[in-house]
């Protein structure tokens, strides 16, 4: 009686223990993959590296922000990097590679865990730089949700072409759209999110929002493009020249 009551007891202690191995190996695999379809970091952000090895990230040496694959937001395109001729000392690190998508007419990221409601700046951010090795400069759209944002017309294979919108989220995400028009292959190299202020940029709400014409550099004395670092962000002022309105991109507010 004694052996069977002190085997039972030893199979009762073995079955707990393995049930509570198995719980503690479920709650970590539980936080890890929390942790890995977290798309904001600290600050609200999100800085997506298109074409950078999966599952990979970086802190960008001036702003000091963390850099993301593109893999938790998209499962389509191939990843590539820049021909070595246009790879220059200047150039930021995300520029370096890019996501191409030559299969399908609309390839779209997804952006995750917004706050609804907020107002937002998306910049989305294009080098060529040759990396297919057919110099051929594409043309093609790139739409916010259902929303006509932009055509990224690109005209030089080494000079980066940038699209910026701020609008009024409704919802907890929302996509970017590369949209294939039938004169060249989408890519993208950059993909960047950052929360404003509700009291900023007031033409911005919830039916319409702004795009991004112009940056200039008003008054310079020479043609020089100015890098500057504001708010750990990134801005090209270009030399002043022609100024151009403020474009507004009407749409109903449920279309986002």
């Amino acid at each position: 009686m004694e052996r069977r009551l002190a085997a039972a007891m030893a199979n009762f202690f073995s079955t707990s223990t393995k049930v509570a191995v198995w719980c503690l190996i479920l709650m970590s695999f539980s936080a890890v993959t929390i942790r890995v379809h977290s798309q904001l970091d600290s600050l609200g952000f999100i800085s997506i590296d298109c074409g950078h090895p999966d599952y990979s990230s970086y802190i960008d040496s001036t702003t000091k922000m963390p850099y993301n694959s593109d893999t938790q937001f998209i499962d389509t395109g191939t990843n590539y990097r820049i021909a070595t001729l246009y790879i220059k000392p200047s150039l930021d690190k995300q520029l370096l590679s890019l996501t191409s998508f030559p299969n399908g007419t609309r390839n779209c990221y997804t952006l995750k865990s917004l706050d609804a409601g907020l107002k937002y700046l998306i910049r989305a951010t294009f080098l060529y730089g040759n990396y297919d090795g057919l110099n051929k400069l594409p043309t093609f759209d790139i739409y916010f949700g259902i929303n006509y944002w932009k055509t990224i017309s690109i005209s030089t294979a080494d000079a980066p072409v940038a699209a910026e919108v701020i609008a009024v989220i409704p919802d907890k995400q929302v996509q970017i759209c590369l949209i294939n028009t039938g004169l060249g292959t989408p890519f993208i190299s950059v993909l960047e999110l950052r929360p404003l202020k509700s009291v900023l940029y007031p033409a911005a709400n919830a039916t319409q929002a702004i795009v991004l014409q112009d940056r200039l550099n008003a008054g310079p004395t020479d043609t020089t493009l100015i890098r500057s670092v504001i708010y750990m962000d990134k801005y090209v002022l270009y030399p002043y020249g022609e100024v151009r309105p403020v474009v507004l991109l009407g749409f109903p507010s449920d279309s986002l």
